[in-house]
């Protein structure tokens, strides 16, 4: 398995992946209708400096993962990378391809972005998930409720979540 930084070519694919999880709270945010080949484009051409976004790569060269974070443009939060998201191929969830694909995009924070000083990102209240993050260094940060609305029009809390990254420059 390969992960390396995502290229305009890896487009197709990546959307592929997120309309496969999405809809499923869990996985992603966004659901089916909000994947657009146009949201996908404008994430992967972003300025270098506004965006880290690695690819998880299988034996046949199919993107099997994506892990992101975005700056929000506003010049008081230019230290903060946000809305992190890891989506894995379901087939092979649970199986450690998302925890190798968040220490690569921290291992890639801490070598690469000394203007990062911390990385946000929201989960769901679920307590392997979020320890999941705790031991990657996510501290958590607050609770909110009833913040996301379910496929099945139920609620569920989230928490909020940050990594702190040791080698910021400012």
């Amino acid at each position: 398995m390969l992960i390396r930084k995502a290229t305009i070519a890896d487009r197709e694919d990546i959307a592929e992946l997120y309309r496969t999880v999405a809809g499923n709270v869990v996985g992603i945010s966004r659901r089916p209708h909000e994947i657009t080949d146009t949201y996908v484009y404008s994430l992967l051409n972003k300025k270098p400096s506004e965006i880290v976004c690695l690819v998880g790569i299988d034996e046949n060269d199919k993107v099997v993962g994506v892990v992101h974070g975005i700056k929000n443009g506003l010049e008081i939060y230019s230290h903060i990378l946000s809305d992190l998201t890891v989506i894995v191929k379901p087939d092979i969830q649970s199986q450690g391809m998302g925890r190798k694909l968040s220490l690569a995009f921290l291992e890639h924070i801490f070598n690469e972005r000394q203007d990062v000083m911390r990385v946000e990102m929201e989960v769901i209240v679920n307590l392997k998930l979020i320890q999941a993050f705790e031991m990657a260094g996510f501290v958590k940060e607050g609770e909110t409720k009833n913040r996301i609305k379910n496929v099945d029009g139920t609620f569920s809390d989230s928490v909020l979540m940050s990594w702190f990254n040791p080698n910021f420059k400012g």
